[in-house]
């Protein structure tokens, strides 16, 4: 991007998103002038933007000077980037995905803690049982948040509000705002104890597989939740640490491959719930606001916003 001040019509964008009706109608009342494009861009404006999930199948990325994803993750952008020459800005909508996310986990959380599973079948089988269906409570466990960014604040924070005692791990430890505790997931003795575990873990090559055997095996009958990316857990470890007890249900809402293949044992096992990457939805509103706000920022001052890190992946 050439530098100097910027007007709206020095722009061109294109969307491809589902969202793509609202975003363009947005952008349009807000800035009338600028260039707005469905298809792959033909122009030779200053500051070239793909506002999108993943890259475009009909053009390279390399003519762009910044990229929007309208999620949090940023890896399948990442994945179309060139290899060599200057990278795009790249930024992300994280909105109230936050919010979404942490009511994704503590619902499932309070299912698990309070017998939901087990209170439907003795129902159906019209059976008295108080053993067996008497809940457990958030204000007495545990929770371990493995991944301290942004959304791993919110699921922590949302934890803390109902009294459970909630620790964030990420690799180096170091203290994060919003998380009381923060500790180094390959410290001795972290996740010991936990009653529930949530993986916020972002898709790189450093948290490949990075839940695996060794950190699986500390858990003894603790839920694991997934709403990371599905890369950062090894799923035959999970396997092997639910036939061993370590964890007692998984509830997984990312995977390698997705949709998840129809003959995964993951689908069959009853130990698992299995969603389809709906924790956090990308409202309109949300892609629609945080592109608009950095985009006046970028005409005010002429500078693109920061970037995500592309060698870290987030």
């Amino acid at each position: 991007m050439s530098e100097g001040a910027l007007r709206p019509e020095d722009v061109a964008i294109r969307i491809i998103d589902k969202h793509a009706d609202v975003i363009e109608a947005a952008l349009r009342e807000r800035f009338p002038s600028l260039h707005v494009s469905r298809i792959a861009l033909q122009s030779d404006a200053r500051l070239k933007a793909l506002i999108s999930f993943r890259p475009p199948e009909d053009e390279n990325l390399d003519q762009y000077d910044w990229i929007h994803s309208t999620g949090a993750g940023v890896d399948a952008i990442c994945s179309g980037l060139p290899e060599t020459g200057a990278l795009p800005v790249i930024t992300r909508t994280t909105g109230r995905m936050g919010e979404q996310i942490a009511e994704y986990c503590v619902g499932y959380a309070l299912e698990h803690l309070q017998q939901m599973r087990h209170r439907r079948e003795a129902h159906a089988s019209l059976v008295w049982d108080k053993d067996r269906t008497a809940p457990r409570f958030l204000f007495d466990s545990e929770v371990a948040v493995v991944g301290t960014g942004e959304i791993g604040r919110v699921i922590g924070a949302t934890f803390e509000r109902l009294g459970a005692r909630v620790t964030g791990y990420s690799r180096s430890g170091r203290q994060r705002e919003g998380l009381q505790r923060v500790q180094a997931l390959q410290a001795e003795g972290s996740l010991v104890g936990a009653d529930i575990v949530v993986l916020a873990l972002p898709a790189t090559q450093e948290t490949e597989n990075l839940v695996s055997v060794d950190l699986l095996g500390r858990l003894e009958g603790a839920l694991l939740i997934n709403i990371g990316r599905g890369t950062t857990l090894d799923h035959d470890a999970l396997r092997q640490a639910l036939d061993q007890g370590s964890v007692s249900h998984a509830v997984l809402d990312v995977f390698e491959e997705e949709p998840l293949p129809q003959a995964d044992w993951q689908w069959t096992d009853e130990r698992v719930t299995v969603t389809p990457h709906v924790a956090g939805l990308t409202l309109a509103d949300d892609a629609v606001n945080r592109f608009c706000d950095l985009l006046a920022e970028v005409l005010r001052t002429g500078q693109l916003p920061d970037s995500v890190d592309v060698t870290r992946g987030y």
